[in-house]
């Protein structure tokens, strides 16, 4: 092998790693949620009072949580590019509640591209990507992939009072 082939195959290698490094922390970064410490990788459903919004569902961290208007009752419609956006609130084994949520409107459905997905009076659940804080609710009340995404109140009704806005105020 000559010089230059030998730094060529070099340099390819230490892309190939990089960018294998690389691969592996967006995928750690994009399967993380919220469990709690008593049930580890069970997520933790729970409430809290959001400024102009009252009070929702949120996970364990104040994430607020949302449902997806165009999705029938029990079952998800969104996927591919709509749950890189809207990600699917998931769980391994059952979620516990806390604050306000009610364990009897909980249920999970199976996902084809990951973990069960938590169900709350019929309504799948989802996080949006743009809320990165406790209590933004960034998604309130926007319209994307077709229909109109909503906060859910304690009782599992479309929260549609106030507007997409960030944190807690206080």
């Amino acid at each position: 092998m000559t010089a230059p082939d030998t730094l060529r195959s070099r340099t390819i290698s230490s892309l190939r790693w990089r960018a294998a490094i690389a691969v592996a922390g967006l995928l750690a970064a994009g399967c993380t949620f919220a469990t709690n410490s008593q049930h580890p990788g069970r997520l933790q459903l729970s409430t809290a009072d959001l400024p102009n919004l009252g009070r929702v569902l949120v996970d364990g961290n104040g994430r607020t949580l949302y449902l997806f208007i165009a999705d029938p009752p029990n079952a998800s419609t969104c996927f591919g590019a709509c749950a890189s956006i809207w990600p699917p609130v998931t769980t391994q084994g059952r979620p516990t509640v806390a604050d306000g949520a009610q364990a009897g409107m909980v249920t999970t459905l199976a996902r084809p591209d990951g973990p069960s997905q938590i169900v709350y009076a019929g309504h799948p659940l989802y996080y949006y990507q743009a809320d990165t804080g406790r209590g933004d609710t960034y998604g309130q009340g926007i319209t994307q992939f077709g229909a109109l995404w909503f906060a859910v109140s304690p009782q599992g009704q479309i929260q549609t009072t106030g507007s997409a806005h960030g944190g807690f105020q206080f």
